[in-house]
């Protein structure tokens, strides 16, 4: 699938420990995610939603031309501050993202991205049992490893928010296909209230070079979004 693609190119995960020099003291403040006085203005690179729901757009066409993949369900538009909601059947999210960016979902992931697609978002949900860890420390613990097999330079820590969330932090993760510099990726994982095995994990990945400018972002996609819990998912 192609947005399992591109979540294999966002990596994958994690950590605190370089969030919390630069951007980070931004992003966390009082130990939370913190949009500081940016606003999804700062990110918007257009004052329509066409790029939201136009099926015409020439990047929309590349990832939905006779694929699973489908444009997400476009609710309304606010260009004075820069946003529109949209809503993913593939994970029971809402969601306030920049004008000018693009949404794709398909049966189980939803992909955000700019038009470069150099700031990428995969959201999706997690099983615990599945994945065979007993909760979700374990589990960022479980995916710090897996990459350092694969990339031993890589920086990563995680730790726990005040609202219960995790947050972790990759840093130096090599570029992959398309990329021109190495990447940090941030993975925020939030429990569902109704199954302590299940939650939502929402895979941030910006070039190194920017991630001051675009942290803040996360903490802004997370204060606006509203997601649908059910004891299944």
């Amino acid at each position: 699938m192609v947005l399992w693609k591109l979540a294999r190119l966002i990596a994958v995960t994690v950590s605190v420990a370089a969030a919390m020099a630069g951007a980070g003291a931004t992003a966390q403040k009082g130990g939370q995610l913190d949009p500081g006085d940016s606003t999804f203005k700062n990110y918007a690179l257009s004052e329509t939603a066409s790029s939201l729901h136009d099926v015409e757009n020439a990047v929309n066409r590349q990832w939905t031309n006779a694929t699973a993949e489908s444009l997400t369900e476009l609710l309304t538009a606010v260009p004075k501050e820069g946003y529109a909601r949209i809503k993913s059947k593939a994970v029971d999210i809402e969601l306030s993202v920049p004008l000018g960016w693009h949404a794709i979902e398909d049966n189980e992931r939803l992909a955000i991205f700019n038009p470069d697609r150099t700031v990428r978002v995969i959201v999706w949900r997690v099983d615990l049992e599945f994945e065979g860890v007993p909760d979700l420390e374990k589990y960022l613990v479980g995916k710090t490893a897996a990459l350092r097999v694969r990339y031993p330079k890589v920086q990563a820590t995680s730790r726990a928010l005040p609202n219960g969330s995790f947050l972790g932090v990759f840093n130096d993760v090599p570029p992959r296909a398309g990329d021109k510099e190495p990447r940090a990726i941030f993975d925020l994982l939030t429990p569902n209230p109704q199954n302590p095995k299940r939650a939502l994990l929402m895979t941030f990945g910006v070039p190194a070079s920017q991630t001051d400018r675009y942290l803040p972002l996360l903490a802004l996609l997370e204060r606006n979004r509203k997601i649908k819990w059910t004891k299944d998912r």
